[in-house]
Protein backbone atom coordinates (compact mmCIF):
# COMPACT_ATOMS: atom_id res chain seq x y z
CA UNK A 1 0.00 0.00 0.00
CA UNK A 2 0.87 3.25 -1.18
CA UNK A 3 2.32 5.23 2.49
CA UNK A 4 1.20 8.27 1.24
CA UNK A 5 -2.51 6.70 1.51
CA UNK A 6 -1.71 4.34 4.31
CA UNK A 7 -0.94 7.96 5.97
CA UNK A 8 -4.59 9.35 4.93
CA UNK A 9 -6.33 6.75 6.27
CA UNK A 10 -5.00 7.28 9.62
CA UNK A 11 -5.22 10.66 9.64
CA UNK A 12 -9.19 10.34 8.98
CA UNK A 13 -9.45 7.76 11.52
CA UNK A 14 -7.72 9.87 14.14
CA UNK A 15 -10.19 13.02 12.79
CA UNK A 16 -13.21 10.72 13.25
CA UNK A 17 -12.04 9.67 16.72
CA UNK A 18 -11.47 12.86 17.92
CA UNK A 19 -15.21 14.22 16.45
CA UNK A 20 -16.57 10.77 18.40
CA UNK A 21 -14.66 11.82 21.71
CA UNK A 22 -16.14 15.62 20.94
CA UNK A 23 -19.60 14.71 20.69
CA UNK A 24 -19.48 12.54 23.36
CA UNK A 25 -18.26 15.10 25.86
CA UNK A 26 -20.52 17.71 24.72
CA UNK A 27 -23.33 15.64 24.94
CA UNK A 28 -21.76 14.40 28.08
CA UNK A 29 -21.82 17.87 29.54
CA UNK A 30 -25.52 18.57 28.12
CA UNK A 31 -26.71 15.41 30.41
CA UNK A 32 -24.64 16.24 33.58
CA UNK A 33 -26.32 20.01 33.51
CA UNK A 34 -29.48 18.88 32.48
CA UNK A 35 -29.01 16.24 35.49
CA UNK A 36 -27.86 19.12 37.71
CA UNK A 37 -30.40 21.50 37.07
CA UNK A 38 -33.48 18.62 37.86
CA UNK A 39 -31.59 18.46 41.11
CA UNK A 40 -31.79 22.27 41.27
CA UNK A 41 -35.67 22.43 40.76
CA UNK A 42 -36.24 19.65 43.00
CA UNK A 43 -33.95 21.07 45.79
CA UNK A 44 -36.02 24.38 45.23
CA UNK A 45 -39.53 22.67 45.00
CA UNK A 46 -38.56 20.70 48.41
CA UNK A 47 -37.61 24.48 49.60
CA UNK A 48 -40.81 26.08 48.66
CA UNK A 49 -42.72 22.79 50.25
CA UNK A 50 -40.93 23.23 53.58
CA UNK A 51 -42.09 26.97 54.07
CA UNK A 52 -45.41 26.10 52.85
CA UNK A 53 -45.73 23.38 55.53
CA UNK A 54 -44.25 25.87 58.10
CA UNK A 55 -46.96 28.50 56.84
CA UNK A 56 -49.51 25.37 56.66
CA UNK A 57 -48.49 24.28 60.38
CA UNK A 58 -48.76 28.30 61.67
CA UNK A 59 -52.56 28.80 59.98
CA UNK A 60 -53.65 25.54 61.89
CA UNK A 61 -52.04 26.39 65.20
CA UNK A 62 -54.03 30.27 64.28
CA UNK A 63 -57.10 28.46 63.15
CA UNK A 64 -56.91 26.12 65.67
CA UNK A 65 -56.54 28.82 68.31
CA UNK A 66 -59.15 30.81 66.79
CA UNK A 67 -61.29 27.85 67.56
CA UNK A 68 -60.61 27.45 71.27
CA UNK A 69 -61.69 31.64 71.20
CA UNK A 70 -65.12 31.15 69.34
CA UNK A 71 -65.97 28.15 71.27
CA UNK A 72 -64.89 29.49 74.80
CA UNK A 73 -66.36 32.58 73.47
CA UNK A 74 -69.63 31.21 72.77
CA UNK A 75 -70.02 29.57 76.18
CA UNK A 76 -69.26 32.86 78.30
CA UNK A 77 -71.67 34.63 75.76
CA UNK A 78 -74.44 32.13 76.67
CA UNK A 79 -73.55 31.89 80.19
CA UNK A 80 -74.10 35.14 81.18
CA UNK A 81 -77.53 37.48 82.09
CA UNK A 82 -76.06 40.55 81.38
CA UNK A 83 -76.36 42.46 78.26
CA UNK A 84 -73.23 44.65 78.16
CA UNK A 85 -71.40 41.58 78.88
CA UNK A 86 -73.01 39.46 75.96
CA UNK A 87 -72.77 42.45 73.25
CA UNK A 88 -68.78 42.85 74.86
CA UNK A 89 -68.16 39.28 74.02
CA UNK A 90 -69.43 39.42 70.72
CA UNK A 91 -67.83 42.11 70.15
CA UNK A 92 -64.34 40.66 71.19
CA UNK A 93 -65.50 37.61 69.36
CA UNK A 94 -65.78 39.65 65.76
CA UNK A 95 -62.66 41.81 65.79
CA UNK A 96 -60.75 38.77 66.09
CA UNK A 97 -61.60 37.09 63.12
CA UNK A 98 -63.14 40.41 61.15
CA UNK A 99 -60.44 42.27 61.65
CA UNK A 100 -62.50 45.37 61.40
CA UNK A 101 -61.60 49.04 61.25
CA UNK A 102 -64.99 49.79 63.43
CA UNK A 103 -67.78 47.52 64.79
CA UNK A 104 -70.43 48.32 66.97
CA UNK A 105 -73.41 46.18 68.55
CA UNK A 106 -76.74 47.85 69.26
CA UNK A 107 -79.21 47.39 71.89
CA UNK A 108 -82.94 47.71 70.52
CA UNK A 109 -85.09 49.97 73.26
CA UNK A 110 -88.44 48.81 72.08
CA UNK A 111 -90.28 51.50 74.56
CA UNK A 112 -88.31 53.96 72.58
CA UNK A 113 -88.09 52.14 68.98
CA UNK A 114 -84.78 53.21 68.99
CA UNK A 115 -80.65 51.51 68.61
CA UNK A 116 -78.01 52.41 71.13
CA UNK A 117 -74.63 51.32 71.44
CA UNK A 118 -73.83 49.05 74.26
CA UNK A 119 -70.39 47.51 72.80
CA UNK A 120 -68.05 49.14 69.84
CA UNK A 121 -65.03 49.17 68.72
CA UNK A 122 -62.84 51.51 66.87
CA UNK A 123 -65.49 54.85 67.24
CA UNK A 124 -64.72 58.01 68.42
CA UNK A 125 -66.02 58.22 72.12
CA UNK A 126 -67.52 61.73 71.75
CA UNK A 127 -69.68 60.37 69.08
CA UNK A 128 -70.89 57.42 71.15
CA UNK A 129 -73.77 59.27 72.96
CA UNK A 130 -74.97 60.94 69.42
CA UNK A 131 -74.98 57.37 67.41
CA UNK A 132 -78.78 56.50 67.92
CA UNK A 133 -80.61 54.77 64.99
CA UNK A 134 -84.61 55.16 64.63
CA UNK A 135 -85.81 52.24 62.34
CA UNK A 136 -85.71 52.42 58.77
CA UNK A 137 -82.56 55.09 59.46
CA UNK A 138 -79.58 54.27 57.81
CA UNK A 139 -78.20 50.37 57.69
CA UNK A 140 -78.44 49.78 60.76
CA UNK A 141 -82.04 51.10 61.08
CA UNK A 142 -82.92 49.55 57.85
CA UNK A 143 -81.71 46.01 58.90
CA UNK A 144 -83.71 46.47 61.98
CA UNK A 145 -86.68 47.34 60.48
CA UNK A 146 -86.85 44.52 57.60
CA UNK A 147 -84.76 42.16 59.97
CA UNK A 148 -82.35 41.02 57.25
CA UNK A 149 -78.44 41.57 56.63
CA UNK A 150 -77.92 44.78 54.89
CA UNK A 151 -75.05 45.96 52.95
CA UNK A 152 -74.23 48.97 50.34
CA UNK A 153 -75.53 46.71 47.80
CA UNK A 154 -79.14 46.36 49.81
CA UNK A 155 -78.97 49.61 51.43
CA UNK A 156 -79.15 51.13 47.73
CA UNK A 157 -82.42 50.17 46.87
CA UNK A 158 -83.61 51.45 50.14
CA UNK A 159 -85.29 55.20 49.77
CA UNK A 160 -83.45 56.75 52.64
CA UNK A 161 -79.98 56.46 51.38
CA UNK A 162 -77.96 58.77 53.42
CA UNK A 163 -76.27 57.64 56.50
CA UNK A 164 -77.12 59.99 59.37
CA UNK A 165 -73.30 59.71 61.22
CA UNK A 166 -70.44 60.71 59.13
CA UNK A 167 -68.00 59.18 61.59
CA UNK A 168 -69.94 55.88 61.41
CA UNK A 169 -70.67 54.14 57.91
CA UNK A 170 -70.76 50.31 58.75
CA UNK A 171 -70.41 47.68 55.41
CA UNK A 172 -72.61 45.20 56.71
CA UNK A 173 -75.60 45.03 59.59
CA UNK A 174 -76.88 41.72 60.96
CA UNK A 175 -80.30 42.00 63.12
CA UNK A 176 -80.47 39.86 65.69
CA UNK A 177 -83.71 38.28 65.96
CA UNK A 178 -84.94 35.56 68.09
CA UNK A 179 -88.59 34.10 67.56
CA UNK A 180 -89.25 36.91 65.08
CA UNK A 181 -88.20 39.14 68.37
CA UNK A 182 -85.73 42.12 67.42
CA UNK A 183 -82.98 42.76 70.14
CA UNK A 184 -80.73 44.50 68.39
CA UNK A 185 -78.06 44.69 65.33
CA UNK A 186 -74.05 44.19 64.66
CA UNK A 187 -73.01 46.33 62.08
CA UNK A 188 -69.25 46.41 60.92
CA UNK A 189 -66.89 48.24 58.93
CA UNK A 190 -63.73 47.53 57.27
CA UNK A 191 -61.51 48.15 53.99
CA UNK A 192 -62.21 44.88 52.25
CA UNK A 193 -64.92 42.83 50.96
CA UNK A 194 -67.08 40.11 53.24
CA UNK A 195 -65.34 36.41 52.52
CA UNK A 196 -68.88 33.98 52.10
CA UNK A 197 -67.26 32.37 55.35
CA UNK A 198 -67.16 35.70 57.08
CA UNK A 199 -70.74 36.37 56.13
CA UNK A 200 -71.65 32.74 57.75
CA UNK A 201 -69.43 33.73 61.10
CA UNK A 202 -71.65 36.62 61.24
CA UNK A 203 -75.20 34.65 60.83
CA UNK A 204 -73.94 32.20 63.67
CA UNK A 205 -72.68 34.75 66.03
CA UNK A 206 -75.44 37.45 65.50
CA UNK A 207 -78.15 34.19 65.84
CA UNK A 208 -76.34 32.81 69.16
CA UNK A 209 -76.55 36.86 70.14
CA UNK A 210 -79.82 37.08 69.73
CA UNK A 211 -80.22 34.10 72.30
CA UNK A 212 -78.40 35.41 74.84
CA UNK A 213 -80.40 38.61 74.86
CA UNK A 214 -83.52 36.72 74.88
CA UNK A 215 -82.48 34.75 77.97
CA UNK A 216 -81.23 38.11 79.33
CA UNK A 217 -84.89 40.30 78.80
CA UNK A 218 -86.42 36.82 80.24
CA UNK A 219 -84.41 36.90 83.27
CA UNK A 220 -85.05 40.37 83.53
CA UNK A 221 -89.09 39.96 83.09
CA UNK A 222 -89.03 37.01 85.46
CA UNK A 223 -86.80 39.35 88.27
CA UNK A 224 -89.28 42.04 88.09
CA UNK A 225 -91.95 39.76 88.97
CA UNK A 226 -90.36 39.09 91.74
CA UNK A 227 -89.30 42.72 92.60
CA UNK A 228 -92.98 44.06 91.61
CA UNK A 229 -96.09 44.39 93.79
CA UNK A 230 -98.79 42.28 91.79
CA UNK A 231 -101.63 44.27 93.02
CA UNK A 232 -99.96 48.04 91.98
CA UNK A 233 -97.31 46.93 89.89
CA UNK A 234 -94.86 48.81 91.71
CA UNK A 235 -91.60 47.53 93.86
CA UNK A 236 -92.17 45.76 96.79
CA UNK A 237 -90.36 46.28 99.95
CA UNK A 238 -88.18 43.24 99.79
CA UNK A 239 -86.37 45.21 96.62
CA UNK A 240 -86.93 48.35 98.05
CA UNK A 241 -84.67 47.20 100.99
CA UNK A 242 -82.01 45.78 98.64
CA UNK A 243 -81.69 48.84 96.58
CA UNK A 244 -81.87 51.19 99.36
CA UNK A 245 -78.61 49.33 100.39
CA UNK A 246 -76.98 49.90 97.19
CA UNK A 247 -78.00 53.88 97.30
CA UNK A 248 -76.65 53.97 100.87
CA UNK A 249 -73.22 52.70 100.09
CA UNK A 250 -73.04 55.16 97.02
CA UNK A 251 -74.22 57.88 99.18
CA UNK A 252 -71.69 57.23 101.72
CA UNK A 253 -68.97 57.13 99.19
CA UNK A 254 -69.82 60.48 97.29
CA UNK A 255 -70.48 62.20 100.36
CA UNK A 256 -74.52 62.51 99.12
CA UNK A 257 -78.06 63.16 101.23
CA UNK A 258 -80.80 60.65 101.20
CA UNK A 259 -83.81 60.77 102.16
CA UNK A 260 -86.84 57.89 102.64
CA UNK A 261 -90.86 58.81 103.56
CA UNK A 262 -93.56 56.42 104.15
CA UNK A 263 -96.60 57.27 103.08
CA UNK A 264 -99.67 56.09 104.83
CA UNK A 265 -103.36 56.81 103.87
CA UNK A 266 -105.92 57.82 105.81
CA UNK A 267 -109.21 56.16 107.02
CA UNK A 268 -108.55 53.65 104.62
CA UNK A 269 -109.80 50.48 106.92
CA UNK A 270 -113.01 52.60 107.01
CA UNK A 271 -113.51 52.91 103.12
CA UNK A 272 -112.85 49.30 102.62
CA UNK A 273 -115.31 48.41 105.29
CA UNK A 274 -117.83 50.84 103.87
CA UNK A 275 -117.13 50.23 100.14
CA UNK A 276 -115.28 46.61 99.96
CA UNK A 277 -111.86 45.17 99.23
CA UNK A 278 -112.33 45.36 95.71
CA UNK A 279 -113.54 49.04 95.77
CA UNK A 280 -110.07 49.64 98.09
CA UNK A 281 -107.92 47.79 95.86
CA UNK A 282 -108.79 49.35 92.97
CA UNK A 283 -108.03 53.02 94.85
CA UNK A 284 -104.57 51.77 96.30
CA UNK A 285 -103.81 50.89 92.20
CA UNK A 286 -104.67 54.60 90.61
CA UNK A 287 -103.03 55.99 93.86
CA UNK A 288 -99.56 53.80 92.88
CA UNK A 289 -99.65 55.64 89.49
CA UNK A 290 -100.08 59.17 90.78
CA UNK A 291 -97.44 58.54 93.44
CA UNK A 292 -95.47 57.13 90.27
CA UNK A 293 -95.94 60.12 88.23
CA UNK A 294 -95.26 62.65 91.05
CA UNK A 295 -91.60 60.78 91.54
CA UNK A 296 -88.37 61.20 89.56
CA UNK A 297 -87.48 58.34 87.74
CA UNK A 298 -84.29 58.37 89.97
CA UNK A 299 -86.59 57.82 93.06
CA UNK A 300 -87.81 53.93 94.16
CA UNK A 301 -91.12 53.76 94.98
CA UNK A 302 -92.79 50.79 96.82
CA UNK A 303 -95.76 49.36 98.13
CA UNK A 304 -94.73 48.82 102.05
CA UNK A 305 -97.72 46.93 102.61
CA UNK A 306 -101.51 47.14 103.13
CA UNK A 307 -102.09 50.74 102.52
CA UNK A 308 -99.10 52.18 103.06
CA UNK A 309 -96.22 53.01 100.46
CA UNK A 310 -92.34 54.03 101.10
CA UNK A 311 -90.25 55.87 98.77
CA UNK A 312 -86.65 56.74 98.71
CA UNK A 313 -84.60 60.19 97.30
CA UNK A 314 -81.34 59.88 96.72
CA UNK A 315 -79.07 63.01 97.11
CA UNK A 316 -82.46 65.02 98.97
CA UNK A 317 -81.94 66.27 102.22
CA UNK A 318 -85.44 65.96 104.65
CA UNK A 319 -86.69 68.87 104.06
CA UNK A 320 -86.93 69.23 100.47
CA UNK A 321 -88.40 65.26 100.32
CA UNK A 322 -90.79 66.47 102.96
CA UNK A 323 -91.86 69.85 100.29
CA UNK A 324 -91.84 66.91 97.61
CA UNK A 325 -94.61 65.23 99.75
CA UNK A 326 -96.70 67.68 100.87
CA UNK A 327 -97.01 69.23 97.15
CA UNK A 328 -98.18 65.78 96.28
CA UNK A 329 -100.63 65.86 99.31
CA UNK A 330 -101.87 69.01 97.54
CA UNK A 331 -101.91 67.86 94.16
CA UNK A 332 -103.94 64.75 95.38
CA UNK A 333 -107.00 67.04 96.58
CA UNK A 334 -107.83 68.07 93.06
CA UNK A 335 -108.74 64.10 92.15
CA UNK A 336 -111.79 62.68 93.21
CA UNK A 337 -112.38 58.53 93.47
CA UNK A 338 -115.41 57.01 92.87
CA UNK A 339 -116.77 55.14 95.68
CA UNK A 340 -120.05 53.43 94.63
CA UNK A 341 -122.28 56.29 93.01
CA UNK A 342 -120.10 58.88 95.30
CA UNK A 343 -116.89 60.94 94.87
CA UNK A 344 -114.59 61.34 97.73
CA UNK A 345 -111.02 63.05 98.48
CA UNK A 346 -108.31 60.56 100.17
CA UNK A 347 -105.55 61.99 101.82
CA UNK A 348 -102.62 60.83 103.42
CA UNK A 349 -99.76 60.92 106.76
CA UNK A 350 -96.48 60.84 105.45
CA UNK A 351 -92.95 60.46 108.12
CA UNK A 352 -89.53 61.45 106.43
CA UNK A 353 -85.96 60.56 107.77
CA UNK A 354 -83.03 61.29 105.77
CA UNK A 355 -79.17 60.63 105.73
CA UNK A 356 -76.65 61.34 107.52
CA UNK A 357 -78.77 63.76 109.58
CA UNK A 358 -81.06 61.05 111.46
CA UNK A 359 -79.18 57.71 110.78
CA UNK A 360 -76.31 55.80 108.97
CA UNK A 361 -77.88 52.34 108.26
CA UNK A 362 -81.25 51.61 105.75
CA UNK A 363 -83.03 50.07 108.93
CA UNK A 364 -82.72 52.63 111.31
CA UNK A 365 -83.73 55.37 108.48
CA UNK A 366 -87.20 53.22 107.46
CA UNK A 367 -87.62 52.83 111.35
CA UNK A 368 -87.24 57.04 112.13
CA UNK A 369 -89.31 57.37 109.18
CA UNK A 370 -91.86 55.58 110.37
CA UNK A 371 -91.72 57.27 113.73
CA UNK A 372 -92.20 60.86 112.05
CA UNK A 373 -95.04 58.88 110.52
CA UNK A 374 -96.59 58.05 113.75
CA UNK A 375 -96.28 62.21 114.59
CA UNK A 376 -98.28 63.04 111.61
CA UNK A 377 -101.09 60.83 112.67
CA UNK A 378 -101.00 62.08 116.43
CA UNK A 379 -101.09 66.01 114.55
CA UNK A 380 -104.46 64.99 113.01
CA UNK A 381 -103.28 63.75 109.70
CA UNK A 382 -103.32 64.45 106.24
CA UNK A 383 -99.69 66.41 106.61
CA UNK A 384 -96.22 65.20 106.53
CA UNK A 385 -93.70 64.77 109.06
CA UNK A 386 -90.13 65.28 109.59
CA UNK A 387 -88.20 63.05 111.95
CA UNK A 388 -86.80 65.34 114.72
CA UNK A 389 -84.93 63.74 117.89
CA UNK A 390 -86.49 64.35 120.90
CA UNK A 391 -85.04 65.84 123.43
CA UNK A 392 -84.93 64.41 126.79
CA UNK A 393 -85.20 66.72 130.29
CA UNK A 394 -82.36 65.95 132.62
Amino acid sequence: MDTGVFVEIILAVIFVTIVIILISVIFGSKRKTKVLSQIDIITDELDRQKKENIHLKAELRRINSLDNLFFASMIRLTSTLDRVEIASEAKGLLSNYLESSKLAIFWYDDKGKRLNIIAQQGIDENWLPKIVYNLNEGKVGVAAAKRLPVGHREFGFNIAKDEPFPTFDPDICYPLIYRDKLYGVIAVCRNADFEEREKNLLGVVSAMTAVALHNTRSFESIQLSADTDPLTRLYNIGYFRKHLDGELSRAKRFQHNLSVAIIDLDKFKEYNDTYGHQAGDNLLIQLAQIFRDHFDETDTLARYGGDEFIVMCPEIKKHESARILGNLLHDLEMYEFARGQQNAKVSFSAGVSSYPDDAINAGDLIKLADNALYEAKRAGRNTVQEYHPKVRKI
